[in-house]
């Protein structure tokens, strides 16, 4: 990513820093990136920037073998890091400190705090957040790490770090082997993605990542949730996962976090397979892919590129084969860097600094078949997905029929050009049957999308979801 496209999106996240509905995609977890480098397991920079989708608390050891203390002392940060403390937070607050080694040796909870008091300064914590709790401390993979907040009667601002197995509680608030600081939020999910996992969550929720991942026949991805607890360290690695939050029933989080971890597939053949891509637009495409867990692409191919009907920006349209005969779907409408657009509908953080972002757009679809696909367009005035989605159906099919209203007697029907058409339908999320037929009128290819009702936000067929209100 260039210096340039970094600080127009940490400019973007300080614009819209007073407004809190769902967050953008891209500038909590590039905000604290930036502040220290941290490993991510070997994804690729799409996947990390994913991985924010809905602002998760992410604390990552730092890459590499944990390097030599620095014995000089240093401003960690340059300002303040609180946000507003919600209902969650005081919870968080109010529960014993997790985690074995808080356990095994209280004093070393109490030994953390003095710690903490002791490097306000280099922490840049404001003088009226004069208490502090030990969340968590844990010893595991080699590491030992923890988590705390500073905090007062209205605002809280969340601390963590982690060192070498051992560490004292002055090297580790020290932050000479990484750190991290922000908001106090409800879900915090950390470690190395090489190594272990430390999830947590307020008390009475369960934290549950998906064991498995697959598309479904309806074109969204199907979920296989594990038990869940709300306090979790995992000695093995388990950040590279969709992560689910319910708290008495009611999800309240749901995000990717981390990519796939498979191997990037090869580059595909540079020219698209219909229409005519820009070889510019089809690398820029392929830098902005995103890595999502659970879907390991083997192949990519450009199978689309072109202005699309009702549409005045170049789109080009990758798919990456997924080994078992569905697909991942990625476009990019626009020219220049991207954007990752998941709202279904315009939400007031992006729209105000809707200027200052990266002008093209990335949306994401899957299929449970590679001949026919449908992704959706964005919206061209909000930073939204639109009512239209661009179908690619085989060379062969001429036209699109889809069936509307209540009883399905009516239907849609969409002339192909090179089995290449737009579909115009209700605003996501929604559900929609596509099929294409030859000029006989011969069926050649159906598809189902079903997107996830009342879904905020859509990722390649997933609801996100972050619900803490």
């Amino acid at each position: 990513m260039s210096t340039l496209e970094e600080r127009l999106r940490d400019e973007m996240a300080q614009a819209v820093a007073a407004v809190r509905p769902v967050p953008d995609p891209y500038a909590r977890l590039l905000r604290r990136r930036r502040r220290r480098s941290w490993r991510w397991g070997g994804t690729s920079l799409g996947a990390a920037l994913v991985a924010g989708v809905v602002g998760l608390q992410l604390l990552l050891a730092p890459a590499g073998p944990s390097p030599s203390p620095d014995p000089r002392p240093t401003v960690l940060f340059d300002q303040p890091q609180d946000g507003p403390l919600d209902r969650w937070g005081r919870d968080l607050i109010a529960a014993a400190t997790r985690g074995d080694a808080a356990k095994a040796d209280p004093a070393l909870a109490e030994a953390l705090a003095r710690a903490l008091d002791n490097a306000r300064g280099q922490w840049s914590i404001r003088p009226a957040l004069d208490r502090i709790k030990v969340l968590y401390i844990v010893d595991v993979g080699g590491s030992r790490a923890f988590a705390a907040a500073y905090y007062n009667d209205d605002r809280a601002q969340f601390v963590a770090a982690n060192g070498p197995a051992g560490s004292s509680a002055e090297d580790l608030v020290s932050g000479r082997y990484g750190l991290q600081s922000g908001p106090l939020e409800p879900f915090t999910l950390g470690g190395d993605a090489e190594k272990y996992t430390v999830a947590m969550a307020p008390p009475g929720c369960l934290a549950a990542p998906s064991l498995a991942t697959r598309v479904g026949p309806d074109s969204a991805l199907q979920q296989t949730w594990a038990t869940g607890a709300e306090f979790t360290v995992d000695p093995k690695p388990a950040l590279n996962r969709w992560w689910k939050v319910s708290c008495d029933g009611v999800v309240r989080e749901l995000l990717a976090a981390g990519g796939s971890g498979a191997p990037p597939a090869g580059p595909p053949p540079p020219a698209a397979e219909r229409g005519q891509a820009d070889p510019a637009l089809v690398e820029q495409l392929l830098q902005s892919w995103p890595e999502l867990p659970g879907l390991e692409v083997t192949n990519k191919r450009i199978v689309y590129g072109g202005t699309p009907e009702y549409e005045h920006r170049p789109t080009v349209v990758g798919i990456g084969d997924l080994g078992d005969g569905s697909v991942m779907v990625v476009a990019d409408t626009g020219e220049g860097a991207s954007y990752l657009v998941t709202a279904v509908k315009p939400d007031p953080s992006l729209e105000a600094a809707k200027a200052q972002l990266p002008p093209a757009r990335i949306t994401t679809a899957v299929s449970p078949r590679a001949d026919i696909v449908a992704v959706r367009l964005p919206a061209d005035d909000h930073v939204s997905l639109s009512d239209r989605f661009l179908v690619i159906a085989p060379r062969n099919a001429t036209e699109l029929l889809s069936p509307v209203g209540t009883d399905g007697q009516a239907e849609i029907r969409v002339t192909l050009h090179d089995g290449v058409g737009v579909l115009h339908t209700k605003p996501a999320p929604g559900k929609v049957s596509i099929r294409a037929y030859d000029a006989q009128h011969h069926e050649v290819a159906a598809l189902t999308v079903a997107e996830p009702r009342d879904a905020p936000q859509l990722l390649a067929g997933q609801a996100l979801v972050r619900n803490w209100g």
